[in-house]
């Protein structure tokens, strides 16, 4: 490319003296053009610079080392070329010691350099976010025991307004991310004094001219001026030939209404506004032959959308009277208050820690860097102006991922005080994605909107040529972007200006075969099936992709340009291939697998997962009971391991010698003395042997050499590299011993603080990632996240998960923050026990909720610009009909762009793409009769438009996609004796099908499965379908036991172990709420499975003693909502009348006396032994199956144990019979459990259908 710039890439290489910014499109050669505008400086035959004189500043270290290196090749060459050699030579020599360099390097050389100018130590060391994640949990922790012994009334009232019962983590988690997100501002402690006085109006005129709530209204004015345009739309419609000329009236009144709204000068006039918007004018329901009935529909349905959102924003903001919103603003600012008092203390606490330490984190190197570099007026120091006097050109990559100290930093050292500008930024606001860590994209947008496109010195240069993609991925990616991305929300419209123009050349090739694909798997299959598949949908989507692959790779083509000087045309291979997600970990390994047991070689690069790898766990597990034997799960973990040696069967009998009165590790030690096995005794003996050595090494060694000592005396470490994927396993322990030396650099020593840095950094979500060993050359499949991906490119890219719904938690926390408004908090009042959303803080949700979703939109442009040659996207959907329908009603009808309704309330990536991609002529046979297919743009410039491949996959199509693939599937005999291999499959493949055949024919008489639940034992007994999901009970699990089952056997309640399973206490359900886009909540009420899970949620939290009266009911829904136990619908779902006659009746009175006693207990998990003969005869003698479930409640009286049951099947009267038996099995196995378990008699086993408000007993 260098000798073919483009007019654009040019001037961003020659021009001089200006601030320049450079809005550099994804694939536009950037780097190329940033290096050669580098090399230019230096080798200017007029006024060259050295290489020491530029600060060019990038993202990661990677991308300073690779700059580095290509500025070394680049004057290599031009060396060899014979130019200039005395300066070029002295510039290779400069290079080494150039601030090519990221913020964090560059403010550590400051630190370095000018340490004296502040006081600091020089020999400050910096922290490790583990260590640092230590220390912060140490110091906050101590500041709250502080405060909770002094318990002043605010404080408790600021703990009422954040905690949940007894559970006080929410109040160290709280500090801890104010702190962060205050870190990102140049003065901390300023902002957050700034957050405090919103909460400080004293007057309601105050309160109405508050700025935050001014620019909040001009917002819902900008939203009704866009449902303004849906009604104009409709009104259009109703104007053609064939249209609802008879709608007509309504709309205009409609609009009349929306204009007065629109119109409201203040809260009070927009509160009054909407309460008037109530009665809405009724459509004609005069017959007309000649109005056409699919207009009908569509003024009908732009009309229910304009309805909805304003019922929406009037439920939402003026719900309650302006006075009542005051008032809850200013009860709201004394926890507040609390909030920022903590803050600050911790900080200055914090900082002392660490100055006794004499550390540095991250964020103390950039504030300590700016206090030497501006002053308290924000004027720059002697010491910038000496700074910028070196750097006659400041050069920041990755503009758009800057922050606000970031900023202050590299304008300090520009020549801005001189009146001089030499700032030159380059970056594509579209790529910025990195929110979560605090970059202001807004920094960019604002200069790109004030830059002029002429020569000036504040200058802006538009790089739009890409050189990545073909000509079809791009029209795509357009067509998509200027749907989706928009001012509001996003804050960037996609328009001609920014869109991508094709500068790469291609050999032409037939554009069917290149075009874009979206496959969707459709999961609405029947029961059966789906049961006998035995794959999760990410397993099956990971078919789905897998075949396709298969399809590509060794038949379709690709362009090489390394082949040849002039490049050319070749087959796809393996390592072409990338498979993209937005958050690959939670599912990445399991997707692996199925492609690798397809014959796929996969490399998944996730950064996280380390700590939850087995060889890791292990290793971990023997640290933690070296540390302290007395620990059953760890202790279960290494016996199982090879380390131990020990069988399932041998722990399984080691722990039934005691009794359940003993703990695990209590049997292990009575086992070894008195045992009736002796080798099973000289095999205990042994290993406490093994482990008593490691004790006694560990009481001198260093925590890697003790790693390593154990790996020696073990042989682990060797065993992990010969296992499957060994060489990632032993690279895994490798990193193990790399964070033990890491650790041993921190201010901590020894095992027991060694194992809390490991586990704080397990809790804080510090995970590493598995260590990397992916070879340059393996020929692999990549998984990779889409922030690992930005920056790469690939030949053919799948972006998979597309059903995933975003993560909305952060607007969902019982404190909000934004970087522009603030801190969002609930007023709580004590008294009352009410708790409710300031307006103040529903606000900020609705901000958050914009700039999250224009962050996936930014996310999603980075995904679809990876792809050169092809680009397929796929997902596994349920429910996809109803979602059919509901992406139809979603495109827009105007003429560019998705509305803000659509894009504000979009749950995931389908919901961004279907309404937009639903237009293409190939989605045809995907709609049916669902919506029409609607023209490809107007304009004739391919830029816009090219053919999209879009196919509806059934899960039985899927499985005739070869027998190959059904070969590999969990299915059982008699289904693998119905393939017709003669007739349907190729023959290769017939080998295959005759090895799978053996192998199940051999393991049809050994699958007796190690553990069961209660709900599959009754489908077993009974041949009706189970109405109530199994999920509801937390019961799914369809594997044979592993080694992750036995870690989950010893954490449950047979072993008397606190576990992290629900237990009816409030601490043990975490506050998640239910992802649901606005738009779907009023569309698809909780029915069926659902229902019945949200009454059980009701039940098993139900307080009896005050469920007295339906008010009293009423208000422990409420409750229950806003601590996130319970969505809105689940909520609504839930009639309380019924849950009224339950508590008043004969049994909910039992149940009260019961809980008043402390003998109720209520979603109590177990797991118990019975013969594995009483269920499958063939077992042999003597072995044992586990029975797993959950009972609803039950409890004690002076005779003997009450079990409790709830369902709520419909069931018509008179059928009380039938549904008892249908459960009878069900409950006969929660009976012998409780009698097992607890040694007590169930003398009474009750059914209670909430339905038939009546207690069903046997007889």
């Amino acid at each position: 490319m260098s000798n073919q710039w483009t007019p654009d890439q040019k001037k961003v290489i020659d021009l001089r003296n200006r601030n320049l910014l450079v809005s550099a499109a994804a694939g536009s050669g950037k780097t190329a053009v940033l290096i050669e505008r580098i090399l230019n400086l230096i080798s200017d035959p007029v006024r060259p610079v050295d290489i020491d004189e530029l600060l060019v500043v990038t993202f990661t270290r990677a991308a300073a080392g690779e700059m580095r290196e290509r500025l070394n090749t680049a004057i290599e060459k031009k060396l060899s070329e014979g130019e200039e050699e005395e300066h070029l030579t002295r510039q290779l020599t400069l290079i080494q010691s150039a601030q090519i360099t990221t913020i964090d390097s560059f403010c550590s050389y400051i630190l370095k350099s000018y340490f004296h100018v502040i006081g600091l130590d020089p020999n400050y060391r910096v922290m490790d976010e583990g260590e640092g994640k230590l220390l912060k949990t140490q110091v906050v922790q101590e500041l709250l025991e502080s405060y909770f012994e002094e318990a002043t009334p605010e404080f408790q009232e600021f703990v009422e307004c954040l905690a949940t019962g007894k559970n006080d983590q929410i109040l160290e988690d709280s500090i801890l991310r104010l702190y962060e997100f205050a870190m990102s501002y140049p003065y901390p402690e300023k902002w957050l004094e700034e957050c405090l006085s919103v909460y400080s109006a004293r007057t309601m005129e105050e309160f109405e001219n508050a700025g935050w709530l001014q620019g909040w209204l001009n917002s819902t004015r900008e939203l009704i001026g866009d449902l303004e345009e849906l009604l104009e739309k409709a009104l259009s419609i109703c104007k053609e030939n064939g249209g609802p000329y008879l709608y007509e009236p309504a709309i205009l009144s409609d609009l009349e209404n929306l204009e007065k709204c629109k119109g409201a000068k203040g809260y009070r006039e927009f509160y009054q506004a909407f309460q008037s918007m109530d009665k809405w004018a009724r459509l004609s329901t005069k017959k007309d032959e000649t109005i056409d009935e699919n207009k009908k529909k569509q003024v009908k349905a732009l009309r229910d959308q304009v309805k909805d959102e304003i019922k929406a924003l009037e439920e939402d903001y003026f719900a309650e009277s302006p006075e009542t919103e005051f008032a809850d603003m200013q009860a709201a600012g004394r926890p507040m208050k609390v909030l920022v008092e903590l803050t600050l203390a911790f900080t200055r606490r914090f900082a002392e820690e660490k100055r006794a330490r004499n550390l540095c984190d991250f964020h103390d190197m950039e504030h300590l860097a700016l206090s030497i570099l501006v002053d308290e007026e924000g004027q720059p120091t002697d010491t910038a102006k000496e700074l910028s006097g070196r750097f006659k050109e400041i050069m920041i990559d990755e503009y758009q991922d800057s922050n606000l100290v970031q900023e202050a930093i590299l304008t300090a050292v520009s020549r801005e005080h001189e009146g001089l500008r030499n700032i030159f930024m380059v970056g594509d606001v579209k790529q910025s994605i990195y929110r979560f860590r605090l970059a202001r994209p807004e920094l960019f947008l604002e200069k790109y909107e004030t830059y002029t496109l002429e020569d000036s010195d504040c200058q802006r240069i538009d790089l739009k040529k890409n050189f990545r993609s073909r000509r079809e991925i791009l029209a795509f990616t357009n067509e998509i972007f200027r749907e989706v991305m928009r001012q509001n929300p996003g804050k960037i419209l996609y328009t001609a200006e920014t869109a991508l123009y094709p500068g790469a050349d291609y050999p032409e090739m037939d554009p069917m075969t290149l075009r874009p694909e979206l496959l969707l798997l459709d999961l609405d299959e029947d029961e059966e099936l789906m049961e006998r598949v035995r794959m999760t949908p990410g397993e099956l989507e990971a078919e789905l992709t897998g075949q396709r692959i298969l399809k590509m790779v060794g038949k379709e083509e690709i362009f090489d340009k390394t082949i040849g000087k002039t490049g050319s045309m070749r087959k796809i291979e393996f390592k072409d291939i990338v498979i993209l997600f937005r958050s690959p970990s939670a599912f990445a390994e399991s997707y692996g697998k199925v492609l690798e047991n397809m014959g796929i070689p996969v490399y998944v690069g996730t950064r996280s997962g380390y700590f939850s790898t087995r060889e890791v766990q292990v290793v971990l597990s023997l640290l933690k009971i070296i540390d302290n034997s007395s620990q059953d799960i760890p202790l279960a973990a290494v016996l199982l391991s090879s380390i131990g040696g020990f069988t399932k069967k041998e722990t399984a009998l080691i722990r039934s010698s005691c009794g359940e009165e003993k703990a695990f590790h209590e049997s292990c030690r009575w086992y070894r003395e008195n045992g009736e096995d002796e080798k099973l005794r000289k095999k205990l003996e042994d290993f406490y042997a093994l482990l008593e050595d490691f004790r006694q090494q560990a009481a001198f060694t260093p925590i890697h050499e003790l790693l390593w000592y154990i790996f020696d005396v073990t042989g682990y470490a060797e065993e992990a590299a010969v296992m499957p994927a060994g060489e990632q396993r032993a690279q895994n322990l490798k990193m193990l011993v790399q964070k033990a030396w890491d650790y041993e650099k921190t201010s901590y020593r020894g095992l027991f603080n060694f194992i809390r840095y490991i586990e704080n950094l397990q809790k804080y979500d510090v995970d590493y990632g598995e260590a990397q060993s992916l070879g340059e050359n393996r020929n692999v499949v990549q998984i990779m996240s889409i922030h690992r991906s930005k920056g790469l490119e690939f030949p053919v890219v799948f972006l998979g998960g597309l059903e995933k719904q975003f993560n909305k938690m952060d607007t969902r926390s019982r404190m909000v923050l934004d970087a522009d408004l603030g801190i969002g908090f609930d007023m709580v009042d004590p008294v009352l026990r009410v708790r409710r959303t300031t307006l103040f803080k529903r606000c900020i949700q609705a901000k958050v909720n914009d700039d999250n979703i224009g962050e996936e939109i930014r996310v999603l442009y980075v995904a679809l610009t990876r792809a050169k040659e092809k680009l397929i996207l796929t997902g596994a959907v349920s429910g996809l009909e109803k979602k059919l329908e509901r992406w139809c009603q979603s495109a827009s009808p105007l003429k560019y762009g998705l509305s803000y309704q659509i894009l504000s309330g979009a749950g995931g990536y389908l919901d961004l793409l279907m309404p937009v991609l639903l237009k293409y002529e190939s989605a045809r046979e995907l709609l049916g009769e669902k919506g029409e297919i609607r023209p490809l743009r107007e304009e004739e410039d391919a830029v816009w438009t090219t053919p999209v491949a879009i196919r509806k996959l059934s899960v039985q199509d899927l499985l005739a996609g070869g027998v190959e693939q059904e070969a590999r599937k969990a299915l059982d005999i008699e289904s693998l004796r119905l393939l017709r291999s003669d007739e349907i499959y190729e023959p290769e493949f017939h080998e295959i099908l005759g090895k799978r055949m053996a192998e199940a024919e051999e393991q049809h008489y050994q699958r007796i499965p190690v553990k069961l639940t209660v709900s599959q034992l009754k489908r077993q007994s009974e041949a009706e379908l189970e109405t109530e999901s199994e999920l509801l009970y937390g019961e799914e699990s369809k594997k044979e036991a592993d080694w992750e089952d036995w870690e989950r056997i010893f954490e449950d309640s047979l072993f008397k172990e606190q576990t992290d399973l629900k237990t009816g206490t409030e601490e043990a359900l975490p506050e998640v709420e239910e992802i649901i886009p606005d738009f779907l909540k009023d569309e698809a009420p909780v029915q069926g499975a659902a229902r019945g899970t949200a009454y059980h949620i009701f039940l098993q939290y139900l307080d009896f003693t005050r469920a007295e009266s339906l008010e009293a009911v009423e208000e422990q829904l409420q409750e229950l909502k806003e601590k996130g136990r319970l969505t809105r619908e689940e909520a609504a779902a839930i009639d309380c009348r019924r849950i009224l006659c339950f508590s008043k009746g004969a049994l909910g009175q039992r149940m009260a006396r019961a809980q008043q006693a402390g003998v109720l207990f209520r979603e109590q998990h177990f797991i118990y032994a019975i013969p594995a003969a009483r269920l499958y005869p063939e077992a042999e003698e003597g072995r044992k199956l586990l029975i797993q479930g959950v009972v609803d409640a039950y409890f004690e009286e002076a005779d003997g144990l009450i079990l409790v049951d709830y369902k709520t099947d419909y069931v018509e009267k008179g059928g009380e019979a039938v549904l008892y038996r249908k459960y009878a099995a069900q409950l006969n196995y929660y009976t012998e459990a409780l009698e097992q378990l607890t040694g007590r008699k169930v003398k009474e086993k009750i059914l209670y259908s909430v339905r038939l408000q009546k207690e069903l007993r046997e007889n």
